[in-house]
């Protein structure tokens, strides 16, 4: 009878401990399950890294504390402490004709941008790629007038290069900067000019200053008069030339458009969108769209964790 007993006891103390080990490895697949789904999230909706930011900032988003990768890049090509506001007035200039989608004309950089679309003007490999060649351009000695041939970054199998460029000019009288950008002869038109305001960009040059970008001010101001004067009205001439159909920029559009474009995009879409551009990204992360997605993911982490564990005890 107690040998009946006995075997009974040990019999269940297995079971108990079959039932446990099952248990404790359910429990691991839960926990194991729940960190990877978790791990993803973050991957998705994760802020972009401190040391990757610069590498997505525009000249719009220069301050004193801060200036894009591929402005750095120009800028290195130069003794810094011989640039006056001229020098580095035009420096800003062509730093926005590489965000518009325009390249320094030189034979041998050609084989290093990739075609751009119709449908677009900003290439960030482009930009980062050509920010690592000095410019070339001719300059007076007074530092009164710069002369730079800029060639449209366009699909080559569609045409020339030779046949879609563009002369930037930039005078100097006074406290202004005179800038023309002038087209091709092929295109039998018109060119386009702006006059800047040197001394509202570039402030004089102070002992303090360390880096010639603490110098630059009101640059999404400077960025949006070129682009709008000069770079886009140059660019969608050279494409109606080739005949391509031509698009408004992402970049260009009222806050109101960006909440009724971002609604039909789902969290995937919205982190694609978000690592496009600085600009992009603060756009994306702040509209009431992202918003929401984000509280409903977190709701729905915080449902799951607390229904998914007590099941597993048991």
């Amino acid at each position: 009878m107690s040998t009946d007993c006995g075997n009974q006891r040990i019999g269940d103390k297995s079971i108990m401990e079959d039932n446990q080990s099952l248990n404790e490895t359910s429990k691991l697949k839960v926990i194991n399950h729940e960190v990877q789904s978790l791990q993803k999230q973050q991957r998705l909706t994760s802020l972009l890294p401190e040391y990757n930011k610069v590498q997505y900032l525009l000249l719009s988003d220069t301050t004193t504390n801060c200036a894009p990768l591929h402005l750095r890049n120009i800028l290195n090509h130069f003794n810094e402490s011989q640039l006056n506001q001229f020098d580095l007035l035009f420096v800003l200039i062509y730093t926005v004709a590489l965000e518009s989608g325009y390249m320094c004309k030189s034979d041998h950089i050609q084989t290093m941008v990739s075609p751009l679309s119709s449908t677009s003007s900003f290439h960030s490999k482009n930009v980062e790629r050509l920010s690592k060649l000095k410019p070339i351009f001719t300059v007076t000695p007074d530092k009164k007038k710069f002369t730079m041939k800029l060639n449209s970054v366009v699909d080559d199998r569609q045409v020339t290069a030779e046949k879609i460029y563009a002369l930037l000019t930039a005078t100097v009288c006074d406290d202004l900067m005179i800038v023309t950008l002038s087209p091709a002869n092929c295109l039998n038109s018109g060119g386009f000019s702006t006059v800047l305001l040197i001394s509202r960009y570039v402030l004089d040059e102070e002992n303090d200053v360390k880096l010639s970008f603490h110098r630059f001010c009101k640059m999404p101001e400077l960025t949006t008069i070129l682009r709008d004067k000069l770079f886009v009205p140059m660019r969608n001439k050279h494409l109606s030339w080739m005949q391509a159909h031509i698009y408004p920029s992402l970049d260009a559009m009222p806050v109101e458009l960006y909440e009724n474009l971002l609604q039909y995009l789902n969290k995937y879409e919205l982190n694609s969108l978000a690592k496009v551009n600085w600009n992009l990204f603060n756009v994306t992360v702040r509209s009431k769209h992202y918003e929401n997605l984000r509280k409903t993911d977190e709701h729905v982490r915080s449902v799951h964790r607390y229904s998914v564990f007590p099941i597993a005890y048991f």
